[in-house]
């Protein structure tokens, strides 16, 4: 731990070391998103220090984008399908697909611990993926209304995820 500090510090220079100090007492999303609009350097340290974001569409933002911005995510919740899908307004196959971003998490996220779904499709290859790439660090897993899979895919998660919290 005290070699990756040593790291950060070598590779920022003291004011951006100083700015994401600040940056980390700012809590409310709202906050985040109105500092990072300041300039070029508050954005940058906007994203080096960001440990939680919620993307209320999972079509408004690509999977790539979010791991190209947000390299030390601890916590994601993305919702896919509008909330009239609950009232079967939508049609099932609509979308709020996932696969793409469970993908991406395994390739990228190499902090995530929380990871909440809500009204998506997750397949049972989709959580196995999930199981083996992130299991032995994830702590939360909520699949909030969410369809597509099987105890086959909780099987997966049970057996892998030695450290997800009742």
């Amino acid at each position: 731990m005290a070699n990756r500090n040593l790291d950060r510090v070598m590779s920022l220079g003291i004011s951006d070391l100083a700015l994401d100090r600040v940056m980390e007492f700012i809590q409310d999303p709202r906050d985040r998103n109105a500092v990072s609009l300041v300039c070029r350097r508050w954005y940058e340290a906007d994203s080096r220090t960001r440990k939680h974001v919620i993307i209320a569409l999972c079509y408004t933002c690509t999977p790539d984008r979010l791991a190209r911005r947000f390299r030390c995510l601890e916590s994601l919740k993305l919702k896919g399908k509008p909330r009239a899908a609950m009232f079967n307004l939508i049609p099932e196959d609509w979308g709020g697909y996932a696969g793409p971003w469970i993908n991406e998490i395994a390739r990228d996220f190499q902090c995530l611990k929380s990871l909440h779904f809500r009204r998506m499709i997750v397949k049972d290859n989709d959580l196995e993926v999930l199981a083996q790439a992130r299991g032995y660090m994830l702590e939360v897993l909520k699949l909030d209304k969410c369809s597509g899979f099987s105890t086959d895919g909780l099987r997966h998660i049970g057996r892998s995820c030695r450290y997800l919290l009742s």
